[in-house]
């Protein structure tokens, strides 16, 4: 990539939030591949555990640097609720990959004996289903998570009236006040 064009898509903010989200991403994969496979590989722990292990490695710090990297513009919820949804996002990845890796490791079983292309194979699902989710994840953040607040059209807007106060154009004479 030449470097006008480099400069070009980062000026623009979807180019700086897929970017950071990119980069949050590839620390993330690391850091939770590692968690995996030094429970599933390391201490022997079963997939799900190893899945979890890994779940719990790279969301923390993704959320992280999503926020700070890809999405600081945005605040349209509240902490609470972004956090609630970006739980149910990655929570539906760590569910497809505790499935995959379990399958994983049941036809690791028959085609090696070997504990070490075991984990060779069983990481490679891992990894595999973490990025099929790369974009599912990227674009929910971006339309759901991290929406940012949205003002309401026109007519959508609720109209209060002072009930004390005259109406545009009305005389108080004809409201009965004056004479």
């Amino acid at each position: 990539m030449t470097a006008p064009l480099r400069a070009a898509i980062l000026r623009h903010p979807l180019g700086r939030r897929i970017a950071g989200y990119s980069a949050g991403s590839v620390i993330a994969v690391i850091v939770g591949e590692a968690c995996f496979v030094a429970v599933f590989g390391g201490l022997h722990g079963g997939t799900t555990w190893a899945t979890a292990a890994g779940f719990v490695g790279g969301a923390v710090p993704n959320y992280v640097l999503n926020r700070r990297w890809a999405w600081s513009d945005r605040n349209g919820r509240s902490r609470q609720a972004e956090i609630g949804l970006y739980t149910a996002v990655v929570g539906t990845s760590f569910a497809a990959n505790a499935i995959a890796t379990h399958w994983a490791e049941t036809f690791a079983d028959r085609l090696s004996p070997s504990a070490g292309w075991e984990t060779v194979m069983v990481a490679s699902a891992y990894l595999l289903v973490s990025g099929l989710f790369f974009v599912v994840k990227f674009v929910l953040y971006e339309v759901v998570v991290f929406a940012p607040r949205r003002e309401p059209a026109d007519s959508e807007r609720v109209i209060t009236l002072d009930a004390s106060a005259p109406l545009p154009g009305a005389s108080t004479a004809s409201l009965g006040g004056g004479r």
